[in-house]
């Protein structure tokens, strides 16, 4: 969402580069990073203005506040929120208006992330109340001696809740992140704001493993000896690192995701778990393992990525359309060109009418 938030690196695979579940290749981005970007003063803008009351307000109070923010004029990234109502309105089928409220929403969520992140740096940090389904699918992988890989779906609270749950139930993980993971992909952002994020995240983790992309098989050695440990590995869902995408259906268009954890998977013979952490309708936030993807890790490594990355996508597509508010990767869907740029030409117009 806005201030650079979780873009994907790279050269993006668009509609008609592959079939859908083929592998696509990019090559690695070894581009060295910007010092900075002017997003990087908004970001700390708004780290700033949210610090008082991510401390001094009830968390009950947050989402009221943050869909206050999220709404009001000059605040939030035009062209990110653009794009994330064209991908609303192509990919649920709903009139421009209705995907505004719901994109305004997930920026909402995304500030009151934020204010989550902050809260950790108080005196006795943030402790949410988050309930871990499924956690049997977890109790029988590890029981098979090659840990387990929770594939994590990218929902606006998954970065935190997914790591307390976790943790509160003492299951040591190792998670694999980006060097970018928090707010900015600037050099000053990595060094000074992304660690608002971070720091955190980590008192939850064993280790965070962080992939180096001019050594990418680093990252990959740390995360099986974790697994050969019988712990848990844990990589969020998105196509921000590798060289490898799998590029398959979802929603009407295509989504491409890195082939990191099924390979991983078919590497290891560790189960490969999904994970939707979500904000129910409840208030309550929820941590939910499903059962392990079924396609056989005895398939040679490309059919087993494709063939997993299949059947994620279509298990990930229900809690999408449950959650759409929450859910962080509507302006990766790809649809054809000619009616991708129609919704966009109409979501400006609604854009200026919404506010921001």
């Amino acid at each position: 969402m806005g201030g650079g938030e979780q873009k994907r690196q790279g050269a993006s695979p668009k509609v008609g580069d592959a079939s859908a579940g083929t592998i696509v290749h990019r090559p690695r981005d070894l581009t060295e990073k910007r010092l900075w970007h002017r997003s990087d003063l908004a970001i700390a803008g708004s780290l700033v203005a949210l610090l008082p009351p991510s401390w001094l307000l009830p968390e009950r109070s947050w989402r009221r506040l943050c869909r206050a923010v999220a709404r009001a004029p000059g605040l939030v990234d035009r062209k990110t929120l653009g794009l994330t109502i064209a991908g609303i309105v192509r990919g649920l089928q709903l009139d421009h208006r209705r995907a505004s409220t719901i994109a305004l929403d997930l920026q909402a969520a995304v500030y009151e992330l934020r204010m989550q992140n902050l809260r950790g740096w108080r005196p006795g940090g943030w402790r949410p109340e988050v309930a871990l389904k499924g956690e049997e699918h977890i109790v029988r992988a590890l029981e098979r001696g090659n840990g387990v890989i929770l594939w994590v779906a990218h929902f606006a609270f998954n970065g935190g809740i997914t790591k307390v749950a976790l943790h509160k139930r003492g299951y040591r993980v190792s998670h694999l992140s980006r060097p970018e993971h928090g707010f900015s992909k600037t050099r000053f952002g990595i060094e000074w704001l992304n660690p608002v994020r971070c720091i955190p995240e980590d008192r939850y983790l064993a280790q965070r493993i962080v992939y180096d992309r001019r050594a990418p098989s680093t990252a990959m050695r740390r995360m099986t000896r974790a697994l050969a440990s019988g712990n848990i590995v844990s990589i969020t869902a998105g196509a921000w690192e590798g060289s490898g995408l799998v590029e398959g259906p979802f929603l009407g268009g295509t989504l491409a995701l890195a082939t990191g954890a099924p390979r991983l998977a078919a590497l290891t013979g560790a189960a490969l778990l999904p994970v939707f952490s979500i904000r129910d309708r409840g208030g309550r936030f929820v941590a939910l393992v499903e059962p392990p993807i079924s396609a056989s890790p005895d398939m040679v490594s490309s059919e087993y990525c494709t063939a997993a990355t299949a059947e994620y996508l279509s298990r990930h597509e229900p809690w999408v359309r449950q959650f759409p508010e929450q859910w962080r990767g509507w302006k990766e869907l790809r649809f054809a060109a000619a009616a991708t740029s129609a919704i966009a030409d109409r979501t400006r117009t609604i854009g200026a009418a919404v506010g921001p």
